[in-house]
């Protein structure tokens, strides 16, 4: 960490010489960091966060310890990140988690500053952390518990090491980049793509093979514990990834079944996986917005589409002098190949935030070598200027759209309960609920946003996991029955009515009502939630949503007797 900060150089002396260019960029980065202290203020609304990023950390504590979750994208995973929010719970409570995820966001930000200022002015280096700073990607990721944007300060830490190593042949800044590299393998899978991206770039280094090695060693460290952690409890250090290659233990709740099932749900592709769409995916994905890759309102915008042009000419013009082979940015350049490439051909999902933490590279070299043509073309300066001015607009506007829904609740004195009603899809069947449910209940629920708010609940996602198998005829009432037993669960919260006849193709709904004929379960309630479309633009709101609450009543069960 001394040689990392001794390294950068950095010296906040540097805004002494702003010129009134570098004060207005600097006023737009602190208009967003208002914008996403106004979102740390507010309670958690983001879906992936309650379902499991902040839900995850709140069972452990309340468990005085870890164990292990068998579910398969959000339980069985590389949880460092989570354990950040495990300690900010703890210490501080949701206050403090959500300030967490406020000030662990932005430093991607930060360090898109740092690796600019090495190339660029001041004013450029500002300008380019704006840019970045307002994507939709990272106002909607880094003010949540999600990973991505977390994930490409990493990398942005593993690409300055990386650089440094090679410039110098220092051993430091190749441990610096395998801690980079480290800190993501133990944040997501994907992490692994990445340092196998950057070891083969050490091959190009003097001394290549100690180098690596060094980088193995340093990435084993910093983010080997949660592939360690898997292994020792279910046998796969990629659980569930290697099932069938592997042996599981006779405990871990994975069959043949839900890994065919698993592996279906588990492929999002909405293009080919051939050499034309790996050119072209990039475009089409951010410029349209199929459900695989995800929203247009939480993309990448236009930035790096609108800078391609520019990025090919300064190549052109600069191949000569700028783009040699031993130059930094070829580098990063192939890092990005590389992990694309993988990522690409070989990935199962096809979702456009999974190539996210890569993202600053490719903004960082289209910017500079977009830049650097000014001083040998003058002449598109101006449409530079305007590609600059066009981003940074429209993505000021979107931010400030996004941070109205949280300036309410700041500016408004809003309680916790109004805005969650707001923000939270089906949120307003929580507070009914919990009056029925008693101080000792642990809850089975489908209904993935939900989960946080529950101080003991079984998060049953239907596709990941088979824990308590709620697949529509796949297993047998008294199976489900026996495993829900064995989770200690006292009720079930149904998203639907037991009575509507339109239902009847719902996950375990059957097997629910055939519990129900065997007095294994009674009627506590039914409830009525409101579905939230937007939490920025609540006019799609209000499509009402039946519950039903249901208890367990082992004694009466018939199958307690078998």
């Amino acid at each position: 960490g001394i040689y990392f900060f001794k390294s950068l150089s950095f010296k906040f002396t540097v805004f002494e010489k702003l010129d009134k260019w570098g004060w207005l960029l600097l006023t737009g980065i602190g208009l967003i960091l208002v914008y996403d202290f106004m979102e740390a203020v507010a309670p958690p609304s983001d879906a992936d966060s309650l379902a499991y990023h902040f839900s995850l950390p709140k069972e452990f504590l309340r468990a005085g310890g870890l164990f292990p979750v068998f579910q398969a994208v959000e339980g069985a995973i590389p949880l460092l990140q989570q354990m950040t929010y495990m300690v900010a719970l703890e210490i501080g409570g949701e206050k403090l988690l959500t300030l967490w995820t406020m000030v662990s966001g932005f430093g991607a930000g930060l360090m898109v500053f740092v690796i600019c200022k090495r190339y660029l002015s001041v004013n450029w280096s500002l300008l380019i952390c704006l840019v970045f700073i307002s994507t939709p990607a990272v106002i909607y990721g880094a003010g949540s518990g999600q990973v991505e944007v977390r994930n490409a300060a990493f990398v942005l830490v593993a690409t300055f090491g990386i650089i440094e190593a090679l410039r110098t042949n220092l051993f430091r800044y190749t441990i610096l980049a395998g801690v980079g590299a480290g800190l993501f393998v133990a944040s997501k899978y994907t992490g692994l793509i990445f340092a196998f991206s950057v070891g083969v770039i050490f091959l190009l280094q003097k001394r290549w093979f100690v180098h690596c090695l060094v980088f193995s060693i340093s990435v084993i460290v910093i983010g080997g514990q949660w592939y360690a952690w898997n292994a020792w409890n279910t046998g796969d250090p990629i659980y569930p990834l290697l099932f069938g290659k592997v042996p599981y233990f006779d405990f871990v709740p994975w069959n043949e079944r839900i890994d065919a099932h698993f592996n279906i749900i588990m492929q999002e592709k909405a293009v080919a996986t051939n050499f034309f769409w790996f050119i072209f995916y990039p475009i089409k994905a951010v410029l349209t917005s199929d459900l695989v890759f995800g929203e247009l309102r939480i993309g990448y915008g236009l930035f790096t589409l609108l800078l391609l042009p520019f990025a090919i000419l300064g190549v052109v013009v600069n191949a000569n002098k700028s783009l040699i082979w031993g130059h930094s940015f070829v580098k990063i350049l192939l890092i990005c190949i590389i992990f694309y490439s993988i990522w690409f051909f070989f990935g199962t999902s096809q979702r456009i935030r999974h190539l996210f933490p890569i993202y600053p590279l490719v903004l960082l070299v289209f910017s500079v070598v977009s830049i650097r043509l000014i001083e040998v073309m003058p002449s598109i300066k101006f449409a530079l200027y305007g590609v600059f001015v066009l981003v940074i607009s429209i993505q000021l506007i979107g931010s400030t759209v996004f941070a109205l829904n949280y300036a309410r609740f700041v500016l408004t004195n809003e309680d916790r309960e109004t805005f969650l009603r707001r923000n939270v899809s089906q949120y307003d069947v929580v507070l009914p609920v919990l009056k029925k449910l008693g101080p000792d209940y642990r809850l089975l629920l489908e209904t993935r946003q939900l989960v946080y708010f529950f101080n003991s609940a079984f998060y049953a996602n239907p596709n990941d996991q088979a824990t308590i198998e709620t697949r529509k005829k796949f297993v047998e009432p008294l199976l489900i029955w026996r495993q829900m037993r064995n989770q200690a669960i006292t009720h079930i919260l149904l998203p639907f009515e037991l009575n509507n006849k339109n239902h009847l193709d719902l996950n375990f709904k059957n097997n629910v009502l055939s519990l129900q004929r065997k007095n294994c379960l009674i009627l506590v309630g039914q409830f009525s939630g409101t579905s939230i479309v937007s939490r920025t633009l609540p006019i799609w709101s209000g499509e009402k949503v039946k519950f039903t609450l249901l208890k367990l009543t082992p004694k009466a069960c018939s199958f307690s007797y078998v």
